[in-house]
């Protein structure tokens, strides 16, 4: 019995939303709301779906229409199986993408974790009536939620990011926001890649050698070179440490180690124009950036004692569907440490791309959901699972 497709109305605009069919008593039937459930969460997985593709092309109407509608019709559903509570939150959503769709907002990544967090509470909160236990948020902080999203639509432009953040906060108040004084460098707000390292290889029991000090005095100028990069072969270390762990020690964590900070040496002589290029890359400047990782893999080989380390450097790039590169191997020819970088790489860059512009920091929801999106395709299925175990434990060791 799937009721969400009884609801969803044509005309995304209409304000009406439905009422308990006739009959219907304050203690809902509990097929009713299990069905419900059911297509609850099939409709919120649609979307994130939606949400992922929206970053990719942010202006798109078809893909805005489309996730008004699917949340316009959870709002109904809430009221139709009585948790009409919580449902301001969604019409609260509703209103944001409205004046997306109207351009009095643009839409991008902060706004984006803003409808996550609202459809997440949702969620929980439809769960903790599936399973009997009292809803996680009270009326009052109901209340503060759909202020705060509502200010997001009713403020001054220069006042968006606040109201943004306040919503988040609200929302998820374990979210990590640190301030940005945008008069420091990035090499200022961030400990040296030096400290970070030998921290991490300390939590993760491994030899600070003198190979490995050679690898650090190559990192820290790499990662000075561009703001995107600042602290990110620390972060993916511990990473890339933990899921080898989770995944009991499939690569010598020596070789992944050494792999992780000589995996993007190469970049560092590219042409900056090219690293930081906003548009399209050219093909020239394609078979430029496709060039890199045979620089680290060369510099390793030399080294003799890294040559495992050195393949997983060169085939980091490789996708298990076979459309990667240098060799546009698959899955069967990419060894395992290459498969767990190439995860890595990605979910950093997803998760730091924007540090250098704004103040948000929660943007790992995003980035898990895209990497799942691709599992099979991109990435291994079975790295994939490994990946979302271990970037709990990493994450909560960053809280």
């Amino acid at each position: 019995m799937a009721i969400a497709r009884n609801f969803q109305s044509t005309d995304s605009d209409s304000p009406d939303v439905p009422t308990p069919a006739q009959g219907a008593s304050d203690g809902i039937d509990m097929e009713i709301m299990e069905d419900f459930f059911v297509d609850f969460r099939e409709t919120h997985q649609h979307c994130e779906h939606v949400l992922i593709q929206l970053e990719h092309s942010p202006d798109d109407q078809a893909l805005l229409n489309n996730l008004f509608r699917s949340v316009h019709t959870i709002k109904g559903n809430l009221i139709y199986v009585n948790m009409r509570e919580i449902s301001p939150i969604l019409q609260g959503v509703e209103d944001v993408l409205d004046a997306i769709r109207t351009q009095r907002l643009h839409y991008d990544a902060n706004l984006s974790d803003v409808i996550l967090l609202a459809l997440d509470v949702t969620k929980i909160s439809v769960q903790a009536r599936i399973d009997g236990t009292q809803l996680p948020l009270s009326a009052k902080r109901v209340g503060l939620i759909c202020k705060a999203i509502k200010k997001i639509v009713t403020v001054k432009p220069n006042q968006t990011n606040q109201s943004i953040r306040d919503a988040i906060l609200l929302l998820d108040p374990k979210t990590k926001l640190p301030v940005i004084d945008q008069r420091k460098t990035a090499t200022k707000n961030i400990p040296s890649a030096e400290s970070k390292l030998i921290k991490v290889l300390k939590q993760h029991d491994m030899e600070h050698d003198k190979d490995f000090k050679l690898f650090q005095s190559i990192v820290e100028p790499l990662e000075s070179r561009s703001q995107y990069w600042s602290g990110r072969t620390a972060r993916m270390l511990d990473i890339a440490l933990t899921m080898n762990e989770s995944g009991r020690s499939s690569v010598d964590p020596m070789q992944l180690s050494a792999a992780i900070l000589m995996h993007d040496i190469g970049m560092a002589f590219l042409p900056l124009n090219v690293l930081h290029k906003a548009g399209k890359l050219t093909s020239a400047e394609l078979r430029i950036i496709h060039s890199h990782p045979r620089t680290g893999y060369d510099l390793l080989r030399r080294m003799q004692r890294w040559d495992d380390a050195a393949e997983m450097v060169l085939q980091h790039h490789e996708r298990v569907d076979g459309g990667g590169y240098p060799k546009g191997l698959t899955s069967l020819e990419i060894c395992v440490g290459a498969k767990i970088i190439a995860i890595v790489d990605t979910f950093d860059a997803r998760t730091h791309e924007r540090a250098h512009v704004t103040q948000m920091k929660r943007p790992f929801v995003r980035a898990i959901l895209e990497i799942n999106k691709c599992a099979g395709t991109q990435f291994s299925e079975k790295w994939v699972g490994v990946f979302n175990n271990a970037i709990r434990e990493y994450g909560n060791r960053q809280t």
